[in-house]
């Protein structure tokens, strides 16, 4: 009398071939689809860089420059620093500012961050070289 035990080929290469395809399905669902940021994390960042600059022109007693592109912010200071928003989110209008040697902005104005759904707004305050979110 033979003894069955185990399982045959054939099984196995469909078990295999099941696994296989069910890989391939989530990793191309993990690689297509890279965490998002959400828009107060976008004001968030650009507000921390903005704070940066701010500081570093007041210790340093320096204007430091901050140039604003569609997808990105920047500032020059000893070195370029560079912070560019997630692929869905864009600056609404380009333009120049500084800090001035006592940490205040030169000018007030707004920022606004977009995305396809909404808009949110950074407000700079002359003189105090505060920075707040509106909504």
């Amino acid at each position: 009398m033979r003894d069955n035990q185990g399982f045959t080929l054939v099984e196995v290469i469909f078990t295999i071939s099941i696994i296989i395809i069910l890989s391939l399905f989530t990793l191309s669902f993990a690689i297509s689809s890279p965490p998002q940021l959400s828009i107060d994390q976008q004001c968030s960042k650009v507000i921390d860089l903005l704070e940066e600059v701010k500081a570093k022109a007041l210790i340093n007693h320096k204007q430091i420059n901050v140039l604003i592109d569609i997808n990105q912010i920047s500032y020059n200071y000893q070195k370029e620093f560079i912070v560019k928003l997630d692929e869905n989110y864009y600056f609404q209008d380009s333009f120049e500012l500084y800090f001035n040697k006592n940490g205040n902005v030169n000018s007030g104005n707004h920022l606004n961050i977009c995305n396809q759904k909404e808009c949110r707004s950074i407000i700079f305050n002359v003189g105090s070289g505060v920075f707040y979110v509106k909504e």
